[in-house]
């Protein structure tokens, strides 16, 4: 059995489709994908990883992620803000009453966080970490036991045999975080050269214009960080008391009534207990 690890904006973020009633969508649709999650890994632990913030990758670039700030003027700010107080109703439920690790890093990214967990973990340990974020695709080049689900697709991703991904998306960017590409490299041509990082070829498109540095700074953005002791020692983790009743009663002000039936909420508790030890 694994240990399980969640990144929690992923999850939350997923959590706005499917059930729409009521005030707190989010909230039944997180907690009932977080049970389907469980019951199916049957997990030894789990890890719910927060943000922090990006200090080193915003100085490194400011721009980073600048494309999903949204203005107080747009229309999307009062649906931003309903889901945001959703997502504070699931944190302080985890954090406190559920048998979760609720970690955060102030200073690093989810993503950072999950790997410096993973790597400072025994080697010996299985894990599967459950994103659709492709860039935990480099955890499975770590040497690790380490499995990535992606949970909107149902399946396991593997790396690619042909190049390595970092080198890869570094070369082509990151649209999603805001990180352009190198001039002229598409998906096919940022491949060709992944794949001959030692070639003549790839050397001579480093050293066109400031390709050489644009590239290094993708690299440094997109690769995941590796944390100093010091570091480390900043990650905080939640504290959680068991008190199930407290969780129900919260269910039931939701009116989440499929979730709190005698059955229903029965095989909820059933699910989560093991986790408390």
């Amino acid at each position: 059995m694994p240990i399980l690890v969640l990144d929690f904006m992923n999850a939350a973020h997923r959590a706005r489709s499917g059930f729409k009633a009521g005030d707190h969508p989010v909230v039944f649709n997180f907690f009932r994908g977080l049970r389907s999650l469980v019951e199916q890994f049957k997990p030894t632990r789990l890890y719910v990883v927060l943000e922090g913030k990006a200090v080193a990758k915003r100085q490194l670039m400011g721009e980073y992620k600048a494309n999903r700030v949204v203005a107080p003027e747009d229309p999307r700010t009062a649906d931003l803000q309903k889901f945001f107080k959703q997502v504070d109703v699931v944190k302080s439920l985890l954090s406190t009453h559920f048998p979760v690790s609720v970690v955060r890093h102030p200073k690093f990214e989810a993503d950072d966080t999950i790997a410096n967990v993973i790597r400072n973990s025994s080697t010996s340990a299985d894990w599967v970490v459950v994103s659709s974020d492709t860039d935990f695709i480099q955890l499975l080049e770590m040497g690790r036991n380490v499995r990535l689900y992606n949970p909107v697709r149902k399946e396991f991703l593997s790396p690619p045999e042909e190049y390595p991904y970092v080198v890869w998306k570094a070369l082509r960017g990151d649209p999603s975080d805001n990180i352009p590409g190198l001039d002229g490299c598409g998906d096919k041509t940022a491949a060709r050269l992944a794949s001959a990082v030692d070639s003549q070829e790839f050397a001579d498109f480093l050293a066109e214009g400031d390709n050489a540095t644009v590239f290094q700074r993708n690299m440094d953005l997109i690769q995941f960080a590796e944390w100093t002791p010091e570091e480390a020692a900043e990650m905080t983790s939640s504290s959680p008391t068991k008190d199930w009743d407290f969780v129900k009663s919260t269910f039931e002000s939701y009116e989440f009534k499929s979730l709190v039936n005698p059955d229903s909420w029965s095989k909820f508790v059933g699910t989560f207990d093991p986790l408390w030890g």
